[in-house]
């Protein structure tokens, strides 16, 4: 079975970048904020975004959180975001605007 074949079957497939510059377009930020992403595979697209809104204006604060099943790719995810967590979605409770 092809390198895409074995990402399929198991149940893992990327979203295309072009989908996060996409995203990127559509997001009118106007101040400080966080972003998450419950099933942030290597973090690419949620890494892209949040570049992007810094570049466009390093005064404001933004922070990128992600939670992945996988723990290569929660670890990949840890490089490329403010935090990553290596869990299952299920587990993950927000509160107070805090994810624990």
């Amino acid at each position: 079975m092809s390198h895409i074949g074995n990402k399929l079957r198991s149940g893992f497939f990327a979203t295309p970048l072009r989908q996060g510059e996409f995203l990127t377009e559509l997001l009118e930020v106007k101040g400080d904020c966080s972003f998450f992403d419950p099933t942030c595979g290597e973090g690419e697209i949620l890494h892209h975004i949040v570049e992007k809104l810094r570049n466009e204006n390093d005064k404001m604060i933004i922070s990128s959180y992600g939670v992945e099943l996988d723990k290569a790719r929660a670890s990949k995810a840890s490089e490329a975001l403010d935090h990553c967590i290596n869990a299952p979605i299920e587990s993950m409770v927000i509160v107070r605007g805090v994810l624990l």
